[in-house]
């Protein structure tokens, strides 16, 4: 067995506390067009699986409330097969086996965290689509996995040998980030990016659109899915060669400016993904995707190419200091919250640009949709930017698509759209004077709100941090003091000084101490509690009724 890394310590907290959520559910279906054999693909993924030890992962219980994994060694590979070409619809009978697929739950302690099915939709028309759980996976890694797959299809279908690209397993990437070199490279990023966002607000809030978001993030989310034409960014990378800037940087300055419309802050802070990828393990399968807050101040009396270069700038040092994990960065800039949203941003923007895999085979064509909607999102607001090639290899026109992910905690779908609109509408003004102030651009998009959103609570702060009176449920016998749940505050925050009233969360707690903070309970009292109850009640006296009601049912 070994430890969990960084990233998946943070992705199997959230399934933990919201074990009903898919947020952490990844879907690519990939197209095939032509001559196919599914019974060649079928040995094709279990010798791909045989391969790559992530996909052979399982997770095993520990003392210490954070599991570890092991790999197994030899696992049963199953691909599911439906024939929908007799189906009175085949395209919604495809759409119902897709959202079974998305939304069944993995079993974390059976390897693997993986599931595959075929579906034979006309004659000559296949898809594959393959699920996998984010403890075992990331993007770069689902294009890796596949791209093997189909590198060995080929080869045995054109009666040559497949030669896999050698790579290190991903428990030889855990062991090198416990490496003092590592963590010595992990602790100069963590002060570089406490030093770059001291005194940042950590979310963006909407006021003209949406609603107030609840003191409980739960993941429920929909999707949104926009095409931006080929002609369109044919003009934006002409201007972002113009410029020196990159297309990534161009989209990015565009989406905080419409950021700032919608919030009426002039400075944003908003998530990012890297790969956070060591260069020798580049062809590793596994979870190593990280996500950093790139801080941006948006003047809008600047030139539009302004706010790019500065998106572009914030960008390339962001990837210069990649590798510090959030919740050290969470610890580090004394961040904390009763939710489950991220301490340090609440909207995201990202771009998947490993393309899909060719398949040079006579006779067939492969194109591939990811992000498949699970209905569930990991933020308030999340794009993601895909260029044509992601998604149909050397055969796309070379448009855009921006798959917009929303919680419906706090947009409907005619909020997202309205942003969706907006962006293109910005874009489309951006391109035409990219030297224009900022501000200037599309006045009809978006009006400033008519109150400042810098009036409002500070996200996580009043609203979700502050002491709650009354939650706790009603006992007769009162709590005493020194309870278990006292105890096992003060042993796991080191502080002597806590009381039944001490908030965790306040007191220095925060997302992944919780699971520690259970186990030690449950040592205590000698039973199970759900994880969840402690962003529920964040108080010794609030948590000592809330589990004394649950033992009395």
């Amino acid at each position: 067995m070994f430890p969990l890394s960084a990233a998946q310590q943070i992705v199997w907290l959230q399934q933990q506390v919201l074990p009903e959520s898919r947020a952490y559910h990844a879907t690519a279906v990939v197209e095939f067009h032509g001559e196919f054999d599914p019974v060649v693909i079928r040995r094709c993924i279990a010798d791909a699986v045989g391969r790559h030890d992530a996909f052979r992962i399982r997770m095993c219980d520990t003392d210490s409330g954070i599991p570890a994994q092991e790999v197994v060694a030899d696992i049963s590979v199953e691909v599911s097969q439906y024939d929908l070409r007799d189906a009175d619809d085949p395209a919604v009978r495809r759409g119902e086996l897709l959202r079974g697929q998305v939304s069944t739950a993995f079993d974390l302690r059976t390897a693997p965290l993986v599931r595959w099915m075929l579906l034979h939709l006309a004659d000559g028309h296949w898809q594959l689509a393959m699920t996998e759980h984010h403890l075992v996976h990331d993007g770069r890694s689902t294009v890796i996995f596949l791209g093997d797959v189909l590198d060995q299809y080929a080869a045995e279908m054109s009666g040559g040998d497949h030669v896999p690209e050698a790579a290190p397993s991903y428990e030889e990437y855990v062991a090198h980030t416990g490496s003092d070199e590592y963590r010595a490279r992990v602790a100069a990023d963590v002060a570089w990016w406490a030093e770059r966002l001291d005194g940042a607000r950590f979310s963006i809030d909407f006021p003209t659109l949406g609603t107030r978001r609840s003191a409980l993030f739960d993941h429920r989310g929909g999707q949104f899915r926009q095409v931006l034409s080929a002609p369109l960014m044919d003009r934006v990378r002409d201007v972002a060669q113009e410029s020196g800037h990159t297309v990534f940087a161009t989209l990015l300055a565009v989406y905080s400016e419409l950021c700032r419309r919608h919030s009426g802050q002039d400075e944003l802070v908003i998530g990012m993904p890297l790969a956070n990828r060591p260069v020798e393990f580049e062809h590793t399968v596994g979870m190593m995707v990280g996500a950093v807050p790139l801080r941006l101040a948006i003047d809008p009396l600047a030139p539009g190419s302004d706010l790019a270069e500065e998106a572009m700038t914030a960008v390339f040092d962001a990837i210069d200091h990649e590798s510090a994990p959030i919740q050290d960065l969470v610890t580090a800039l004394k961040r904390s919250s009763k939710g489950l949203g991220n301490p340090l941003f609440n909207i995201m923007f990202a771009m998947h640009d490993a393309p899909c895999p060719p398949v040079k085979i006579p006779g067939l064509s492969v194109n591939m949709e990811i992000a498949v909607s699970a209905g569930s999102t990991k933020f308030d607001l999340s794009v993601v930017v895909m260029p044509d090639k992601v998604l149909q290899a050397d055969h796309g026109d070379h448009g855009y698509e921006l798959v917009w992910e929303y919680s419906t905690q706090m947009f409907g779908p005619e909020d997202v759209e309205t942003l969706a609109t907006g962006f293109e509408t910005l874009l489309r003004a951006y391109v035409a004077r990219p030297s224009a102030p900022i501000g200037t651009l599309a006045p009809a998009v978006a009006a400033r709100p008519a109150r400042d959103a810098r009036d409002k609570d500070e996200e996580f702060g009043a609203a979700e941090v502050a002491p709650r009176a009354g939650d706790a449920p009603a006992t007769d016998a009162g709590t005493p003091s020194g309870s278990l749940w006292l105890q096992a505050f003060r042993h796991i925050l080191e502080r002597d000084d806590i009381d039944e009233d001490t908030d965790f969360f306040q007191a220095g707690g925060y997302s992944l101490l919780v699971p520690l903070l259970v186990a030690h309970y449950e040592t205590l009292a000698g039973r199970r509690t759900p994880p969840s109850l402690v962003f529920e009640f964040s108080l010794p006296r609030e948590l000592e009724a809330a589990t004394a009601a649950m033992a009395g049912r």
